[in-house]
C-alpha cells in the first residue's frame, strides 16, 4: 500500500494565483512565455527559467533572490497547519478531481510508485540543482491511482464548498483548490490510501521524481535529509491522455511517390479529403504536400514484447527507422513532437511551412497500456503519452529545506 501525508504548502497570498503560476512551453510559444513573464513581475517563471542569458551561477542566484522576495513581500505564504489540497481541473468538458499531498521517496525506490518513461541522468541532475537552489519543489509530480469509489466520494464531499482558489489558466483550463486542514478528513483520506491503494503511476514529472530521489539519497547536499516529495494525484478513470503526434522535416531524399510505394508494404493507404484522426489502434493519419492519407498497419507482428506492439513503436520501426533514417527519435533534429491538444491544424501548419516535411497523427495511448508497461518494469518510447490537463506549477509549492 502507498502512504500519503498532509503538508504545510506555500501558496499565493497577496497576489492572484493566475499571475504566479508558470506557463509551459508545451502550451505557449517561447515568445508568448516571455510576454507572460514581463507582464507578471511576481512569477515562478523567474525561478524555473530565470532571466535569459546569465551564467548558471548568476541564474541560480537570480532565482533564489526572486523566491525570497516573493516570501518577504507576502506574495506567497506558507501554511501554519498541515493540509491536504483537494484539486479539481476542468478542460473542454472534462473534469478530474484529485489532491495534492506528500508521498514517500522510499515508495518510489521500492516500486510502489511506478514509472513508464526512461529517466535521463543529465535532465534529472538539472532538476535537482534547480530544486536544491531554493530547497523547494515548485511543480508536483502528476500521478494516478486505481479508481476507488470511497476515495472519490470523500473528495467530492469537499467540492460542494466554495474553493479557496478558482481561476482560468493560460490554456483556458479551470482550476479549483480547497485547502483542507480538518483532522478527520486528513485521517480518512490517509486511511483509504493505506488500506486500498497499492500503487501510484507517474503520468508526468519523471525527471522531477528522479531529482527528488537524488536529493533524498543525499548525493548533493549532506545537510538536507529529505524523504518526501509533492504529488498531484488523480484517479485513473479521470486522467486523460491525448495523442502525441509527429512531424518529420523531410522524406530522407525520397520522392512522394517512392515513399508511398515503400510504406505500402506494411500499411494499407487511402487518400482522405479531410484531416484524419485515427479512431483505433494500428491506424495513423499522414499529411504531406497538402494531402491527408489514412494508414492501417496490416502486418502480423511476431513478437512477445508488448512494447513492440505499441502504435508509437510501429511508426518508429516501420516508417522512421526503416525509410526515414531516424534511429533515435528522442535526439534526431529532424523530428518534432506536437501534443494532440493543439489539434490536427497544428500539424498542417507545421508541414505547410516546411516543404518536403511529413506529419503523422497517432491514436492516443490508453491508460491500461501505461499501467501494463509500468507494472512490467518497461519503458514506453519517448513522447508516447500526453496527459492533459496537467496540474499547475506554482499553485502550491513544497518547501523541503525547513
Amino acid at each position: 500500500m502507498v502512504d500519503i501525508k498532509p503538508f504545510k504548502g506555500t501558496r499565493p497570498f497577496n497576489e492572484d494565483a493566475k499571475s504566479l503560476i508558470a506557463p509551459s512551453t508545451d502550451h505557449l510559444s517561447i515568445e508568448n512565455i516571455e510576454i507572460f513573464r514581463k507582464n507578471n513581475y511576481w512569477n515562478y517563471l523567474k525561478i524555473l527559467n530565470p532571466v535569459g542569458q546569465l551564467k548558471e551561477t548568476d541564474t541560480l542566484l537570480e532565482a533564489k533572490l526572486h523566491f525570497s522576495e516573493m516570501k518577504e513581500n507576502d506574495v506567497i505564504k506558507k501554511d501554519v497547519k498541515d493540509h491536504f489540497y483537494v484539486y479539481q481541473i476542468e478542460f473542454k468538458e472534462h473534469i478530474q478531481t484529485g489532491f495534492l499531498s506528500l508521498a514517500n521517496i522510499e515508495d518510489f525506490t521500492n516500486e510502489k510508485i511506478k514509472a513508464h518513461e526512461k529517466i535521463y541522468e543529465n535532465r534529472m541532475r538539472e532538476r535537482a540543482e534547480q530544486m536544491l537552489n531554493i530547497k523547494t519543489q515548485i511543480g508536483p509530480i502528476y500521478v494516478f491511482f486505481e479508481n476507488n469509489k470511497d476515495i472519490s466520494q470523500l473528495l467530492y464531499s469537499i467540492t460542494s464548498n466554495t474553493p479557496d482558489y478558482d481561476f482560468e489558466s493560460f490554456d483556458n483550463s479551470i482550476h479549483k483548490l480547497w485547502c483542507i486542514s480538518d483532522k478527520e478528513f486528513i485521517k480518512n483520506l490517509s486511511l483509504l490510501f493505506s488500506e486500498n491503494i497499492n500503487n501510484f503511476y507517474i503520468a508526468d514529472g519523471h525527471h522531477r521524481m528522479g531529482a527528488m530521489k537524488l536529493i533524498g539519497e543525499l548525493k548533493y547536499n549532506k545537510n538536507i535529509y529529505q524523504e518526501n516529495f509533492m504529488i498531484a494525484a488523480f484517479p485513473s478513470n479521470e486522467a486523460k491522455i491525448f495523442d502525441y503526434n509527429r512531424v518529420v522535416k523531410d522524406l530522407n531524399g525520397l520522392s512522394e511517390e517512392k515513399f508511398l510505394e515503400l510504406i505500402s508494404e506494411s500499411f494499407t493507404i487511402a487518400k482522405i479529403d479531410r484531416a484524419f484522426k485515427p479512431s483505433r489502434n494500428r491506424e495513423f493519419g499522414m499529411y504531406h504536400e497538402n494531402k491527408w492519407y489514412s494508414l492501417y498497419f496490416k502486418e502480423k507482428l511476431e513478437t512477445n514484447n508488448f512494447i513492440d506492439t505499441l502504435d508509437i513503436n510501429i511508426l518508429n520501426n516501420y516508417v522512421f527507422k526503416k525509410y526515414l533514417n531516424i534511429e533515435d527519435v528522442n535526439n534526431d533534429e529532424r523530428i518534432r513532437f506536437i501534443a494532440g491538444c493543439h489539434g490536427l491544424g497544428a500539424l498542417e501548419k507545421k508541414v505547410d511551412e516546411n516543404k518536403d516535411s511529413v506529419a503523422f497523427s497517432i491514436f492516443p495511448s490508453h491508460i491500461t497500456d501505461v499501467i501494463k508497461v509500468a507494472d512490467n518494469k518497461l519503458t514506453m518510447p519517448p513522447k508516447s503519452t500526453w496527459f492533459d490537463p496537467k496540474p499547475l506549477d506554482g499553485l502550491v509549492v513544497y518547501e523541503f529545506g525547513k
